[in-house]
């Protein structure tokens, strides 16, 4: 079953791959989760109780192999691809179950 992920993303960093479809920053999440989630909605925000400002389907991920780049400090951590969408903009995460910049429902 799909699940939903919203993520803090303070300085909007994003890589558009092509059209709509994006990139993410890298994540500390482990790629039994990330695989859970494609086929599912991420959503970013810049404060736990701020609506989202950003987000999409999410087609896919990878696991990122080096400290340099787009994405330095991030080895081993999983970038997310997704497909922009207006339909994950001005989404509130709810009350509570946040877990550091991360929130999986």
């Amino acid at each position: 079953m799909p699940r939903k992920i919203h993520l803090i993303e303070r300085v909007t960093h994003f890589i558009r791959i092509e059209g709509n479809v994006f990139e993410s920053w890298c994540w500390d999440i482990t790629p039994q989760t990330a695989q859970a989630l494609v086929g599912g909605d991420i959503y970013f925000h810049k404060k736990q109780k701020e609506p989202s400002y950003f987000g999409g389907k999410i087609l896919g991920y990878r696991i990122h192999d080096s400290d340099e780049g787009e994405y330095p400090g991030c080895r081993g951590r999983i970038v997310f691809t997704f497909e922009y969408s207006r339909e994950h903009k001005n989404v509130s995460a709810g009350e509570g179950g946040w877990s550091y910049e991360k929130k999986i429902v």
